[in-house]
């Protein structure tokens, strides 16, 4: 080549390079890297290379032979800063090898940082960007189209503008650059630049040996002017438009629900989007009778493929959001929305019932915010398939072991109200429930009736009963004292019961434990103390702050163990509700809220020797070894098709749950058969005294409690779900499905069968046959 032609290809490149550098760089720098950049691409443009210059390390070590044909690494110029391309699908010729492991590989594009993985057993691929197939089908038009195909949204506020709106902008609508992309030994790591807004984030994509991982690394965040309120990371991934497909997207409303994809013939818009964990009530909480997300999971199933995304590290700061074919585009996508600013109700009420809204200023940070993508062999990716590789998840990656059955029989949970109070004349009046004599009589009774894999929680015990929070010892000298809840636990242990004592430590209207509302008080970002209703009586109480009930709780350990509780089980809050307090003395934020539960969790569970909680979030689960009144439901929202066991799926043989008490059932014999449809054990709310004493109750108000009435009749549901559930304590759940409408069937390993007919009509497969409302159970072998 002359040197005429290659000072006009140098003129030509180092006019294109302009673009990538940065327009703060000062002009001498600017003018030396231009030279230097120009020398590099000219050289290399010769096919030449300058002395000192070295080639591309092979990425995810040895990797580099594994390249696709005619494609080069990355220049130094393209890892600097890349424009973003006109908005459209990645040119699949961009694509290069990444990182690969045994069974996947993992392509990039890298002026998008688009991937897409290649399980090399069966062929199937899954993509951070819309289907190609399917994309020019596809009907939705302007900004939400450059959306879809971006690899990043993000919503923001400009928070010097008091009337300013959340607004939503993509990378590519954004005309956004690619910052330091660079390959890494398991996968590459970038910064997407929103060249308009000013956001930068940096973001890394990792691929194990069955999953590949999205990380957003909120320490290098810029932001400028504006105010990042949330991101959408590859929110398309995945994701597949309904036509011609079997599939549906897993929400984890409830114990979990699916949405099937199918076509949108209304125009209903209705997307999910819930809190990981609940909502944050610290900022403002809609009084909606909605299920909390309790696990930080969701998955995608497309015919024969699938996959499960688990959040493993900042989910308490995130969303699952999720849109159905027709509401944001032709596909149906899922995907964690990650929360940085979130809308704040200012009250200016005492009550809080009056005020406006704003935006909290302060950003929340995590260490790191990461979704999982399990990917799930061809033929085997149902929402089974998913539970299945969740649990898998919780034995691996956080410790749960399979659970050692006390007995053959499944246990029998009876929670004792030991007393509560109404309100009276001039003062409240005190309603005994059940003295620590009658606790001893009632545990006799029961195992006379074959419940002998008994264990109590007791409930109520404290001063005051039930409705007295704060100051929980001693126990009430007028239920038996110390002393009478001491022979209690030393008699129930002798015939093999445990016995639990139930504990709130959240909330305080006794003043007791030297508590002061304006000083102990949880309180919210405006700080005006929070407030809990009873929504029985409308009594509100003040709730605590986080990190002086973890003091207290751990103080009384001692106490609990002098008095030979077997345990504690924590209700109403601790390892089930996530709050932030704003309190100057005690401040906490969501994620401190997290590590205290936890930590409060093992400690007890450390000097008692067992913890239990009421429908506990994924974050107790290795410190918990039993769920009590685990949800089975879900919100009833019109887009969801079908409820799913998927909790009970993934928990099944790792701790033991329960649905909610049998006697306070709405629909007895449904969900009598939900719960042996889903292996929940049986839970009852009993009373040693008539149900009537405690009639008026503040917070016990209960129907019937009075065990002499249900002894029977919990007897013979015990002998039936002991048929059904008592030889697969420790096994897990390995299939479930709909045999026909109303009919569920339920396998366990080693092929221990259960079928629920949930109709006023016999089902009849063959030979087999379920009688109306009832159902059977076909025995396997040995648990595999």
């Amino acid at each position: 080549m002359t040197i005429k032609k290659l000072k006009e290809r140098l003129v030509k490149r180092l006019a294109l390079q302009r673009s990538l550098l940065s327009l703060n760089t000062p002009a001498k720098g600017r003018t030396v890297l231009l030279l230097g950049l120009g020398l590099a691409l000219g050289l290399s443009g010769c096919g030449l290379r300058p002395p000192d210059a070295r080639p591309a390390a092979a990425p995810g070590g040895g990797l580099g032979n594994a390249r696709a044909e005619g494609t080069a690494a990355p220049t130094v110029a393209a890892v600097r800063s890349t424009p973003a391309p006109k908005p459209g699908l990645p040119e699949e010729g961009r694509f290069q090898p990444a990182a690969e492991s045994a069974g996947l590989k993992l392509w990039v594009d890298p002026l998008t940082a688009h991937f897409k993985v290649e399980q090399k057993a069966g062929g199937q691929v899954w993509r951070s960007y819309p289907n190609p197939a399917a994309w020019p089908a596809e009907t939705i038009g302007g900004t939400w189209k450059n959306n879809l195909l971006s690899p990043i949204m993000a919503e923001y506020i400009d928070a010097a503008n008091s009337k300013s709106q959340a607004k939503l902008i993509s990378w590519l609508e954004d005309k956004g650059a690619l910052e330091g992309f660079q390959l890494t030994k398991d996968g590459f790591q970038a910064a997407f630049r929103f060249t308009g807004t000013g956001f930068r984030i940096p973001v890394e994509v990792k691929l194990g040996a069955d999953y590949v991982e999205t990380t957003i690394r909120d320490e290098g965040i810029e932001e400028g002017e504006l105010s990042l309120l949330n991101l959408k990371l590859y929110p398309l991934f995945g994701a597949e438009p309904s036509a011609g497909q079997d599939g549906y997207l897993l929400i984890p409303d409830g114990s979990g629900a699916l949405i099937r994809f199918k076509p949108n013939l209304t125009g209903d818009k209705s997307v999910y989007r819930e809190n990981v964990y609940g909502p944050d009530d610290a900022f403002f909480t809609e009084n909606l009778a909605r299920d909390p997300v309790r696990l930080p999971v969701f998955g995608l199933k497309s015919g024969q493929q699938g996959f499960v995304g688990v959040l493993t590290s900042g989910e308490e700061y995130a969303k699952v959001f999720a849109a159905p074919s027709g509401a944001l585009g032709s596909s149906n996508w899922i995907t964690p929305e990650w929360q940085y600013r979130i809308k704040f109700f200012q009250g200016t009420s005492r009550r809080g019932n009056t005020g406006f809204f704003t935006y909290s200023k302060e950003r929340f940070t995590a260490t790191a915010r990461t979704a999982r993508y399990y990917f799930l062999e061809a033929g085997h990716s149902d929402y089974a398939d998913m539970a299945a590789r969740y649990r898998r998840h919780l034995t691996e990656e956080q410790g749960l072991k399979k659970l050692v059955p006390k007995s053959s029989h499944v246990p029998f949970y009876a929670d004792l109200i030991g007393a509560d109070s109404k309100k009276g004349l001039l003062s409240d009046q005190y309603l005994k429930g059940t003295t620590t004599d009658e606790a001893l009589q009632l545990v006799r009774d029961l195992r006379s009736k074959g419940l002998d894999n008994l264990i109590i929680h007791y409930t109520g015990w404290q001063e005051g009963g039930y409705s007295s929070s704060g100051g929980l010892l001693p126990v009430d000298s007028r239920l038996g004292g110390n002393e009478g809840m001491k022979r209690f636990i030393t008699e129930a242990r002798s015939l093999d019961v445990p016995v639990f004592l139930t504990a709130d430590y959240t909330i305080n209207n006794n003043g007791k434990d030297g508590f002061w509302p304006v000083f102990h008080g949880r309180r919210n970002l405006a700080g005006t103390v929070i407030e809990w209703e009873n929504r029985e009586n409308y009594e509100r109480t003040t709730q605590v702050s986080p990190k002086f009930y973890a003091k207290l709780a751990e103080e009384d350990l001692p106490e609990y163990r002098e008095l030979g509780a077997s345990g504690l089980l924590f209700v109403n809050g601790i390892g089930q509700v996530l709050g932030s307090d704003f309190n100057s003395g005690y401040p906490a934020t969501r994620g401190d809220v997290l590590q205290i539960h936890k930590d409060l969790l093992s400690r007890t569970r450390g000097e008692l020797g067992a913890v239990a909680a009421e429908n506990t979030n994924a974050y107790a689960l290795g410190q918990v070894q039993h769920i009590h009144r685990l949800t089975d439901r879900h919100s009833f929202d019109l887009f969801v098709d079908e409820p799913v066991p998927f909790i009970q799926i993934a928990l099944h043989g790792l701790v033991t749950y329960t649905a909610d008490w049998a006697n306070q059932r709405t629909d007895y014999r449904a969900d009598y058969l939900r719960s042996v449809e889903y292996g929940a054990y049986p839970a009852y709310v009993f009373t040693g005294s008539p149900s009537e004493a405690l009639k008026g109750a503040y917070s016990q108000n209960r129907f019937s409690t009075d065990y002499r009435v249900w002894i029977g009749q919990a007897a013979e549901e015990y002998s039936r779900i002991n048929e059904a559930l008592g030889g697969v304590q420790d096994r897990f759940i390995t299939a479930h499905r709909t045999l026909a409408p109303g009919v569920k069937k339920t396998v366990y390993e080693g092929g221990h069968t259960v079928i629920v007919n949930y109709n006023e009509t016999p089902y009849t497969d063959g030979s087999l046959q379920v009688p109306p409302r009832d159902f059977i159970v076909t025995k396997g072998g040995e648990a595999g």
